[in-house]
């Protein structure tokens, strides 16, 4: 059986991924493949000591690797994704949790003293939101609605795998209404990429995450903030409030349909990279 050098083995899987990736991202990920494929850490590549891998091993890193280069996200490869400190199952089902959206659920935490509140996620998708918030606010009784039964069945599978406190029910919020009542707090990251932004965006998701949970047609952009609004005055308590990640082209036009839609204390919340991403408004 050959000896494989860490150094060598890490440079060997680097090189190929350079055009795909860049030379950062790709550090990154092949960092994680070598780790998840060959147990070797950080520390391990610069010790650099030898180790020897069986042929299994060797077969699933060299398919991993040409699954990347198709451009297969590497947290489909590996079912797994890292969102506000815990690990969360996804696959093409579902949407990969996006770092950004972390901010979102110190936002929320943050935003008042929450006294054993009733939650709702429309649109949950992993449920990382959803499990993320009952696992920071305590005492609250949280839902998570999705269209998709397939997402529904994984953000069920987190939330007993983190034992987060939260429940998860079939909804299309197009067509339904919210079926629970006297909500502290109703969150949303819904679809809000426009068909015309496809050609902006990378392979690895155009071709594998799922569209149901991205696009919105370009001449209604802001189909599911409006409906949200208008069913969520039925489920808030009043003095409940409205969280929404959103399209930064449009952080302006969904303050004014807070306002239009009988919402007080309308606010954008910009991101680490600074750019809108967050909106809240409060039912009156």
């Amino acid at each position: 059986m050959q000896e494989y050098i860490p150094k060598h083995t890490f440079q060997k899987t680097v090189t190929p991924l350079i055009p795909v990736f860049g030379l950062q991202e790709s550090q990154a990920l092949s960092y994680i493949v070598l780790e998840k494929i060959f147990k070797l850490s950080k520390t391990d590549i610069i010790v650099n000591h030898p180790f020897l891998p069986d042929a299994l091993q060797l077969k699933n890193y060299a398919l991993i690797v040409q699954r990347l280069l198709n451009n297969e996200p590497i947290q489909y490869i590996f079912k797994e994704a890292d969102f506000y400190g815990n690990t969360f199952y996804v696959d093409k089902n579902v949407l990969i949790p996006r770092q950004e959206t972390e901010l979102l659920i110190q936002i929320i935490s943050n935003y008042r003293k929450w006294d054993l509140p009733k939650m709702a996620d429309i649109g949950t998708g992993s449920g990382c939101i959803a499990c993320s918030l009952a696992l920071s606010i305590e005492g609250s009784q949280i839902v998570g609605y999705d269209v998709s039964h397939e997402a529904l069945q994984i953000a069920q599978h987190n939330a007993s795998k983190l034992k987060a406190h939260a429940v998860f029910s079939p909804l299309d919020i197009l067509e339904d209404e919210i079926p629970h009542k006297d909500l502290d707090l109703i969150v949303s990251n819904p679809p809000y990429v426009m068909d015309q932004e496809k050609q902006q965006m990378k392979k690895n998701v155009l071709e594998f995450e799922p569209a149901l949970a991205l696009f919105v047609p370009d001449e209604n952009p802001l189909i599911f903030y409006k409906t949200i609004m208008e069913k969520a005055k039925k489920a808030l308590k009043k003095g409940g409030v409205l969280f929404f990640e959103i399209n930064e082209q449009f952080g302006k036009e969904t303050l004014l349909l807070f306002q239009h839609h009988g919402y007080s204390e309308p606010k954008i919340y910009k991101d680490l990279h600074d750019k809108q991403r967050f909106a809240s408004a409060v039912l009156e």
